[in-house]
């Protein structure tokens, strides 16, 4: 995962990264390049799940194992139905399964709030980028 350094910071998750870029750039094309002047860093997932895992266990969160079988949304509630027959409700749910999520209509019309990204994290004996710049999007042609 990537993130913005000082969105990361402002949640106390700083320590989570584990490479930092002082710049981010977008290839508009093979001719212009923006630069943002902003921090991105790259999220170490097994330091991120064990500090949310501590944090869970320190506030007594109670997991629950089981498979959704139904999501229901209410005006001021919403709740979830377990292959084991157990509804439990919240005001807010978040389904975090991914892109290929059985919850989402997507053709129905509604205001829901959607981020999906798709990326990768290769190691290469070289490469024409920047060192100190996160490459954030390419569009150009010339790949």
């Amino acid at each position: 995962y990537g993130v913005w350094v000082d969105e990361f910071e402002k949640l106390g998750l700083e320590d989570c990264l584990d490479h930092k870029w002082p710049m981010t750039c977008v290839h508009i094309n093979d001719n212009k390049t923006k630069y943002l002047d902003r921090p991105y860093g790259r999220v170490s997932r097994k330091k991120l799940k064990l500090k949310l895992l501590n944090s869970c266990v320190e506030n007594r969160v109670k997991f629950y194992k089981a498979k959704v079988w139904k999501v229901e949304h209410e005006e001021f509630e919403s709740s979830i139905v377990c292959d084991d027959g157990r509804k439990i409700r919240g005001s807010l749910i978040v389904d975090a399964s991914g892109f290929a999520s059985p919850f989402i209509e997507y053709n129905k019309s509604r205001n829901h709030g959607y981020q999906i990204a798709h990326g990768i994290l290769a190691e290469v004996d070289n490469h024409p980028f920047d060192l100190d710049k996160m490459l954030l999007m390419d569009w150009s042609d010339s790949h």
